[in-house]
């Protein structure tokens, strides 16, 4: 049957190794691995499930994450969450996924009150949005007042990081001076929640290159990964073709 694709999983098991090379050993990062590209198809997702060095699965839909959640935990993976769920899908987000990343005041309250509801605690990334437009505070004050808010107000859920988007919707690239200010307002958010933060995400695949190259600020510690495994580049960085494989995938058609 035609047209069809084609997926070499030795290939993508040999990129999943060349990136948690740059950013694990190279960089200090976390290992977190974005499926929305795979779909959550099952043998992708049990590939990136078994790999030891991988330390999260990430997905921006929470049905996708609802299909391998329970493979993710018994191999050791926490499940992430990585848009502004709806309201309707609190309950699965609470069941589903480990950490979700928000900036939204009326979803971040459903979300206690679900994670009450069913005796958990679950964890919260903060995102702030520095001019690329697709999601996040855009008033610092805010966020910190929010990261307050959980802290003292909110306790079923635990507030682990700050994060940020970038070269998606206003193609705004990472580089050291938005990075930098993003470990600022982590710093700032401590000072007011008396305590350290444990994750600084500092985007996806388009700032692996600032590892790669030693540019990433100190704490930046928690990547969010997908087409650079996928395709073996993304914009503004492709490793070298005996590094990563930019033929995964092969599209067969008649």
């Amino acid at each position: 049957m035609y047209p069809k694709l084609v997926i070499d999983l030795k290939k993508l098991q040999g990129n999943l190794d060349a990136v948690a090379e740059i950013t694990k050993d190279r960089g200090g990062c976390s290992l977190m691995i974005v499926t929305k590209g795979l779909c959550a198809d099952p043998e992708m997702a049990g590939l990136v499930a078994r790999d030891p060095k991988v330390d999260y699965m990430a997905d921006s839909r929470v049905k996708n994450l609802a299909s391998y959640a329970d493979m993710a935990r018994a191999n050791g993976k926490k499940t992430v969450l990585l848009r502004i769920p709806m309201h309707d899908e609190v309950e699965g987000v609470i069941q589903y996924a480990d950490i979700s990343f928000n900036s939204e005041l009326s979803t971040i309250r459903l979300l206690n009150e679900e994670a009450g509801r069913v005796g958990k605690v679950h964890d919260i990334v903060l995102m702030i949005d520095l001019g690329d437009l697709r999601e996040g505070f855009w008033d610092p004050e805010e966020l910190i007042a929010c990261a307050v808010m959980i802290e003292n107000e909110l306790p079923h859920l635990r507030l682990m990081g700050v994060g940020v988007n970038l070269s998606c919707y206003g193609s705004i690239m990472p580089e050291v001076r938005n990075m930098q200010g993003l470990v600022s307002l982590a710093a700032d958010v401590e000072k007011a929640i008396g305590r350290q933060l444990a994750y600084i995400s500092g985007g996806g695949s388009t700032s692996a290159y600032m590892v790669w190259n030693g540019q990433m600020p100190f704490r930046m510690n928690f990547l969010r990964l997908g087409e650079l495994i996928l395709v073996g580049q993304t914009a503004g960085f492709a490793p070298g073709d005996d590094e990563t494989h930019k033929d995964v995938f092969t599209l067969k058609a008649e």
